[in-house]
């Protein structure tokens, strides 16, 4: 599976939401935080089941240096990323849709 993943709009709304925050608080920190995503993204397309299961077909990874984690999931031969989820909210949130 060489193809890029699908982002859910959830997953976008998500990222922009992070990079917004973080252009706020430091220069060239919303960079650093997309770069992290990407990173992931990269990780997840080259090993796509090597993230633990969480939920059903949801699986998981951590952003590295950024209090996140990247929910996605694989059918077939496709990766859709549902969220980029902060781990300071209640785990239940990753699995509802964004209001």
């Amino acid at each position: 599976m060489t193809s890029r993943p699908t982002y859910h709009d959830d997953a976008t709304s998500d990222i922009a939401e992070a990079m917004s925050w973080y252009r706020s608080k430091k220069a060239g920190l919303d960079e650093q935080f997309l770069a992290a995503v990407l990173e992931c993204e990269a990780v997840i397309t080259k090993f796509p089941k090597g993230a633990p299961l969480v939920l059903k077909h949801f699986r998981q990874l951590p952003l590295s240096g950024f209090p996140y984690v990247l929910l996605y999931g694989v059918w077939r031969d496709e990766i859709i990323i549902y969220r980029v989820f902060h781990t300071s909210q209640h785990p239940k949130k990753k699995f509802k849709k964004r209001k």
